[in-house]
């Protein structure tokens, strides 16, 4: 193996496994703190914790288009709290598969947004993913698996996440990627507040254990974030992507060992289908890109 590659194989691994501690610490976090303290401390950590690095390597902060870096970064925050919502309401490999989502719904917005042809490969990608969605989430009383809200939240913080890649394609060049991250974090740390009176929640961190166990979650959340970046400077990006469905695997072991979760044989088939689909985009973008 070429050990120039080495830094980017161990960040590329640590970004799932952080984000997989992140998801189950969601779980644990949420029985005694709102979701919507969860987002402001994580919100709070990330912007530090961005403001450092960016500090360190001599990088901006607020980038050049504020507007779009600011829609972007709003957007990601509403997915996080679409997704971090599904978590606490579903199965956990359900709100992590459904998230795999994203690139299904990343080729229609983008036919819609930035006027990208879709081709008949893309049509069967979205026809494909669709079918693992009815598939994981079909109701099965028998084994415990009904249709919640939470799934509907979970589809809704995916098809965000994906308006934030699709929207994050028209940022120039002269953005160093840190600057999404830094607005994401930002909006989180400013909208969690409002968004909880909105629902008639508090923030629940009125103890300082809770304080500290919110920043602690949201330390691993931005630094999976940041790993994850930094690891597509040594490996290609379909490469990232890849390792990035431990995630996934993380989830689903966590919901069996941890949680208990129902699971049933159509549910797992779905959700390798939604997970090997979404994985086929990226191998084909890095395919073209290799080609030019």
């Amino acid at each position: 193996m070429n050990k120039a590659k080495n830094p980017g194989l161990i960040l590329a691994v640590a970004s799932p496994l952080a984000f997989t501690g992140f998801n189950i610490g969601v779980r644990f976090i949420t029985e005694h703190m709102s979701i919507f303290g969860l987002l402001f401390l994580r919100g709070c950590i990330g912007v530090v914790v961005i403001s450092l690095v960016a500090r360190l390597f001599k990088r901006p902060l607020w980038g050049r288009n504020v507007k779009l870096l600011s829609i972007i970064g709003f957007t990601a925050f509403l997915s996080t709290a679409c997704t971090t919502t599904a978590i606490t309401l579903i199965p956990l490999y359900q709100a992590m598969v459904i998230l795999y989502l994203f690139p299904t719904f990343a080729i229609i917005l983008s036919a819609v947004i930035n006027g990208e042809k879709i081709i008949p490969r893309d049509g069967l990608t979205v026809a494909l993913a669709l079918t693992g969605c009815l598939l994981l989430i079909w109701p099965d009383e028998t084994a415990g698996l009904t249709f919640q809200a939470g799934h509907l939240i979970g589809i809704l913080g995916s098809v965000l996440y994906s308006l934030g890649y699709v929207l994050a394609r028209r940022l120039g060049d002269d953005n160093s990627g840190l600057e999404p991250i830094f607005h994401y974090s930002f909006y989180c740390a400013l909208g969690a507040i409002p968004l909880s009176l909105l629902f008639g929640d508090s923030l629940g961190i009125d103890a300082p254990v809770e304080v500290l166990a919110g920043l602690a979650l949201g330390a691993v959340g931005s630094i999976g974030q940041l790993m994850g970046y930094a690891a597509v400077r040594w490996l290609p990006a379909f490469t990232v992507g890849v390792i990035g469905s431990l995630e996934v695997l993380g989830g689903a072991l966590a919901s069996w060992l941890l949680f208990s979760d129902p699971m049933t044989i159509r549910a797992v088939i779905g959700g390798v289908i939604i997970v090997v689909v979404a994985l086929c985009p990226r191998r084909a973008a890095e395919a073209e890109r290799q080609a030019e």
